[in-house]
């Protein structure tokens, strides 16, 4: 018994004619041999398994906190290859990711036995080209590209014969050719996919470690490989989104600085005359905004008041509406460079004429704004409705210039108590910034005891809810309707916008101007 045992004999029958005993221990040495073997087996998949999870632990994790961690954005990239290289043997590593134009650039590539590296810098080699997603004229998926296949369909491909597959390698035998006697053989490539991080991370040539024959890559280094390349797409994405956070917070940052800005172009307290009630109401639709308001006194006590609307809305409007406001300003102002603080001197009775200098400021800020914006600006095509007025508080009387902009309201009481709107200041000549030379003349009014001028832009009729239904004109006037004061107006325009719009985003920016001549 012993002899057989050191024989390599694992069991025995006393006689061979026992037919029956003789297929029995047969079946029970088949038997325990099969058991063996998947004993084995499992203790291969388990050893393998547990050496996975060794690597995933060990190296995987910190790798990624490492990663994680490095400020360098070129040197991150390299490292993910060169990682990935050193776990799975591979001689050759090359990271893609889909760029801004959408398609798939050659970010690093290293060949280590030819101690060869390449990143993507501007006019690169021609073989390193970035390689379309999709077909340009078709619009098909470019499966012709191994690289942009494995990008595509998130699908890992492990080839052992990388000239014997089916992909385009014109690339690849482009750079053997320039590179002899290299040759590909091995190829694992594996996704990166995480939020819009899209691309591949290929390894070429497994080696031996102890034999340095090229070798096919195994289900351990695919696996080791995946799990790299998810690590490392989750790593470039939270880059990617800290990196954006960064450029939002910056840029919110700088349209606050915009919006003090551009609320220091508005005046900082409005004109109080004798007898009369001046109040405005000004609401972005965005930080900045294309509209604007402006009122101020005169030397010889007469009161500016301005209303305008650039078009669009946003930061562009928001410059647009400095350099009107700025340049209509200077323009009106240098009028009275020269002139002294004084009495308006008497009240004539009825629509006599204002001043020359009155005149003659409004009528050539409107002008020479309008060819500024023209001679400067024709190719952006901005412009803006404007409104501007000269009121004389004594009398009451309003010469204005109405280029383009929604006609304000004069709203008057009658003997009953009830305010109705007797006139609409209507256009007197086209918007500024649109027509070269265009021509622009003067209108007056008068404003009697206890009547209301409201001007306003168009954001506040067309404010819409979320049905996108407009509050529109004549509710706004039957606002005004039941209002006792010029404060009291503009808070029900603004109580009403409110209750109109809800939660729904702004249409666009709104501006309110209201003066009331208080009863004698």
């Amino acid at each position: 018994m012993y002899k057989r045992q050191e024989h390599g004999a694992s069991d025995y029958i006393t006689h061979p004619h026992q037919h029956v005993l003789l297929r029995a221990r047969l079946q029970n040495v088949l038997q325990r041999k099969l058991l063996q073997e998947q004993a084995a087996m499992a203790l291969g998949q388990f050893n393998e398994i547990e050496k996975i999870a060794d690597d995933l632990r060990l190296v995987i994790l910190p790798l990624g906190a490492a990663l994680s961690a490095e400020a360098d954005y070129d040197r991150l990239i390299a490292r993910v290859v060169e990682e990935a290289q050193t776990i799975c043997h591979a001689d050759a590593g090359t990271l893609y990711l889909v760029g801004n134009d959408g398609r798939l650039h050659y970010t690093y590539v290293r060949v280590r036995s030819l101690d060869f590296v390449y990143t993507d810098p501007p006019g690169g080699l021609d073989m390193f080209a970035p390689i379309p997603l999709n077909d340009p004229d078709s619009g098909a998926p470019n499966d012709d590209s191994l690289p942009a296949h494995v990008a595509l369909t998130g699908e890992s491909v492990n080839l052992t014969d990388l000239h014997g597959a089916r992909f385009d390698l014109g690339r690849l035998i482009a750079f053997e050719e320039r590179f002899p006697p290299y040759r590909a053989q091995s190829c694992l490539i594996v996704p990166l996919r995480s939020g819009p991080i899209v691309g591949a991370l290929l390894l070429v040539n497994s080696r031996n470690p102890l034999s340095g024959e090229i070798v096919p890559f195994d289900g351990y280094h695919q696996q080791v490989a995946e799990a790299l390349a998810s690590l490392t797409a989750i790593v470039l994405n939270n880059r990617q989104l800290r990196e954006r956070e960064a450029d939002l917070l910056r840029y919110k940052r700088e349209l606050e600085i915009g919006r003090e800005i551009q609320l220091s172009f508005l005046p900082a307290k409005l004109p109080n005359p004798p007898g009369w009630e001046l109040v405005s109401h000004f609401q972005p639709a965005l930080e900045v905004a294309g509209d604007f308001y402006d009122a101020f006194t005169l030397p010889h006590g007469h009161i500016v008041l301005v209303i305008a609307d650039v078009v669009g809305k946003g930061v562009t409007a928001a410059l647009f509406m400095a350099i009107i406001r700025s340049l209509f300003r200077a323009l009106f102002q240098q009028n009275y460079f020269h002139a002294e603080p004084g009495p308006a001197g008497p009240v004539v009775e009825g629509m006599t004429p204002f001043s020359f200098v009155d005149r003659g400021a409004l009528l050539n800020a409107v002008r020479l704004t309008n060819a500024y914006l023209i001679g400067n600006h024709s190719d952006t095509y901005a412009f803006a409705t404007l409104w501007a007025a000269v009121l004389e508080p004594e009398g009451g009387r309003l010469l204005y210039v109405n280029a383009g902009h929604n006609p304000p309201l004069v709203v008057g009481r009658l003997a009953e108590g009830r305010r109705v709107v007797r006139e609409r200041l209507q256009p007197t000549g086209p918007a500024i910034g649109l027509v070269a030379n265009a021509g622009y003349w003067l209108a007056e009014t008068r404003l009697t005891p206890d009547d209301l001028l409201f001007a306003y832009t168009d954001g506040a009729t067309e404010a819409r809810n979320a049905a996108a239904e407009e509050l529109g004109l004549e509710r706004l006037e039957a606002l005004l309707s039941d209002a006792p004061s010029a404060g009291a107006a503009l808070a029900a325009v603004e109580e009403a916008l409110r209750d109109h719009t809800g939660e729904a985003e702004a249409f666009d920016d709104v501006t309110l101007l209201a003066v009331r001549r208080l009863p004698e």
